[in-house]
């Protein structure tokens, strides 16, 4: 029975997500790709209570490049850019913004967690010109299967499979599977394997 009303729920959701996608394939020919993709995640994070959750799924899943059917995507968790893959047993919780990012089978990911799109997305190199009018380079943050991502983590750099981040880390660099990284630049702690 719970099986049959979760399948329900997802009918009903991409019923009832259809309008908004609409309007998102408008601005997708009036403001671009990005900006559209910001417009729909902005739009469904809104969306309160469990339903908002299956809401906001099926919304994402024609939005993103790919996102399994079991994934929970809090309340007021955003995304920015159209590159995004999250497997199947997600859970990001509520107040993330991600960028490019795979997000691996079974990964928990908690409250107010930046995932930007890497460290390289602004230069500064020149003093001449404002920061915003010189380049920069988007990259996909990897994060591997069955991680745990803790609350107000900033993860700038991929993430190995199995790896434990402590909430309010800043992963600057890449880590190895099974290790525990914390601190601000994060450092290795401790190791899941025996």
């Amino acid at each position: 029975m719970k099986r049959f009303l979760k399948q329900l729920a997802n009918v009903i959701s991409v019923i009832l997500v259809i309008p908004w996608l609409i309007v998102y394939r408008i601005y997708l020919l009036i403001l671009g790709q990005d900006r559209a993709v910001q417009w729909l995640s902005q739009r469904a994070s809104r969306w309160p209570g469990v339903f908002g959750e299956y809401l906001r799924r099926s919304a994402l899943r024609y939005v993103l490049e790919d996102v399994a059917d079991d994934v929970v995507i809090s309340f007021g968790t955003i995304f920015s850019h159209r590159q995004v893959r999250i497997e199947r047993g997600v859970y990001i919780g509520a107040y993330c913004v991600i960028g490019k990012a795979h997000i691996g089978a079974d990964t928990l990911i908690a409250d107010s967690v930046m995932i930007p799109s890497g460290k390289h997305q602004h230069n500064f190199e020149r003093a001449d010109i404002p920061i915003k009018q010189q380049s920069g380079r988007l990259e996909t943050i990897y994060i591997g299967q069955d991680c745990w991502i803790g609350s107000n983590a900033t993860i700038l750099a991929n993430i190995a499979s199995h790896c434990i981040v402590s909430a309010g880390s800043l992963v600057r660099e890449p880590t190895n599977e099974y290790e525990i990284i914390a601190g601000n630049p994060a450092k290795v702690v401790g190791k899941r394997k025996n």
